[in-house]
């Protein structure tokens, strides 16, 4: 079983546990496995008496005391309402550990999905550059630190997002898209960290000793199973201001609804007198963490510079092989180092290389566009193309790729339409019959998926779910990002830790 990144979500895994007990690069072994203390920094609204703030800045402060780090993602507003109120001990406190953002506006209207909802690739695009770079400064400016990492916040997805963090130098976390064995994966040219969002885990036990004790006993069992074959496992600890509060703070958003700060109302709240029994639990749990042999506490931040690679060459073995297996499963497959755009870019700019030169090019620098912009038809409505229409073909989507960045949806070629998927089918062919030193003088044109199918039911079930956010409108309609998502994964491919 390959290593991955486990989310770790203590519902599922107390449910779970209830009911039943060679390749060109190398993983880095490690005696101990990663883990990563996280936190979604939210609420805004409540008003400072009630004391939202002071449950971060504890938070952040018992951590340092006890020798541990982690990754506190803060939603942009949030973090100006710190500066506002001038806690500055809570952003000092915090920012001696790593800091994310968790989106700049949070739950307010539109939403991140809500924006994209019926955006196009470009504007949707740019619109999230725009907005989340902002949030980015505002996190920068304020504690200190450029956030390495953005996480979702609720339901808040779209692939033009990610394309924008991709931009901003920036990892997705608790994305919904990921690979069997892979939950750390390339999409959209971010790093993705696959993991739903963690609603629940300890944030309502804290507060009691009765409802803290027993899950914090059954980490002995849960941990153990959870990194038995993970790279890297992320506990989520809390929403902070959920230790205090029994409703979500964002209540005052749900279902499209969008009030003023003069409107905002304030979640029914815990006694104030057991934010004591908090913090000592908090701090028994922390120490528990640490005591632990068999994990190595880090960031996100980290964890980023530690997948982040990826290989920048591909040479003419590799292309050939990855050439063969399209055609041998009759699929856009995803290889271990090189997405799907990656090899479609590689065997075009391969071909374009040989008909101008005679010669293959021994290695090739890794370009790495997006996905179409439509979806490619299967079936391309003519069987053959002579060998001058394939070099042809082949001159014509590199010199689109490089244009516009990203594969084209179809070409042309005696006036009928050739779709992605077709094209890369043909250039395996032909790249594949020059390797072996002949150059037919037609190919067969064959049928193909428009987009890669791997893991595509998962991935656009996770994708659907967002609809189901309580802060959405009712009638949010996500046929758009489904469609741009099964598009984009042109770019999905595993991330690994590789020396």
């Amino acid at each position: 079983m390959k290593r991955h990144i486990l989310i770790l979500s203590f519902v599922s895994l107390l449910l779970t546990f209830c009911s039943s007990p060679k390749k060109e690069t190398t993983p880095v072994k490690q005696d101990k496995t990663y883990m990563v203390i996280c936190f979604d920094v939210e609420d805004y609204t409540s008003p400072a008496s009630v004391g939202m703030d002071d449950i971060p800045k504890w938070e952040a402060e018992i951590m340092s005391e006890e020798g541990v780090t982690g990754t506190f993602f803060v939603i942009g507003e949030k973090a100006r309402s710190l500066e506002k109120r001038g806690r500055t001990d809570v952003i000092q406190a915090m920012a001696k550990h790593d800091i994310g953002s968790h989106t700049n506006y949070g739950s307010m209207h539109p939403t991140v999905t809500e924006i994209l909802e019926k955006a196009s690739w470009d504007d949707g695009k740019a619109t999230m550059l725009k907005n989340e770079t902002a949030g980015f400064n505002d996190l920068e400016r304020i504690f200190g630190q450029r956030p390495a990492n953005l996480a979702r916040h609720g339901g808040s997805y779209g692939p033009q997002l990610v394309a924008a963090l991709s931009e901003m130098d920036a990892g997705y976390v608790y994305s919904p898209i990921s690979l069997p064995g892979h939950n750390v994966v390339w999409f959209c040219n971010a790093l993705n960290f696959h993991g739903e969002g963690n609603f629940g885990s300890f944030d309502d036990a804290y507060y009691r000793d009765s409802l803290f004790n027993p899950m914090l006993n059954s980490l002995d069992t849960l941990i153990p199973a959870a990194i038995a074959n993970a790279e890297m496992v992320a506990f989520f600890a809390n929403h902070p201001s959920k230790v205090r509060s029994i409703q979500f703070w964002d209540f005052n958003y749900y279902k499209g609804a969008n009030p003023g700060p003069s409107e905002w109302k304030t979640p029914e709240l815990r006694p104030a007198e057991s934010m004591k029994t908090a913090q000592k639990n908090f701090r028994k749990l922390m120490k528990y963490i640490k005591s632990r042999d068999d994990i190595e506490l880090t960031t996100f931040r980290e964890m980023k510079n530690l997948f982040g690679k990826q290989k920048n060459e591909i040479g003419t073995e590799r292309l050939g092989a990855i050439a063969k297996r399209i055609l041998k499963e009759n699929a856009i497959v995803i290889d271990e180092q090189y997405n799907p755009a990656e090899v479609f870019t590689a065997l075009a700019e391969a071909l374009t290389a040989y008909n101008e030169t005679g010669k293959l090019p021994g290695v090739l620098t890794v370009k790495r566009p997006f996905g179409p912009l439509k979806m490619p038809v299967e079936n391309p409505g003519i069987v053959t193309a002579e060998k001058n229409d394939v070099f042809t073909l082949s001159a014509s989507a590199l010199d689109y790729i490089l244009k516009t960045g990203h594969l084209p949806s179809a070409l042309l070629l005696n006036k009928h339409v050739v779709g992605t998927g077709s094209l890369l089918a043909l250039f395996s062919k032909m790249y594949l019959e020059v390797q072996d030193g002949t150059v037919p003088d037609q190919l067969d044109i064959l049928s193909f998926p428009p987009f890669p199918s791997e893991n595509l039911q998962q991935i656009i079930k996770e994708v659907a779910a967002v609809k189901s956010w309580p802060v959405h409108r009712e009638d949010l309609d996500m046929s758009n990002l489904i469609e741009m998502t099964k598009l984009q994964l042109w770019t999905l491919k595993p991330a690994t830790i590789i020396k």
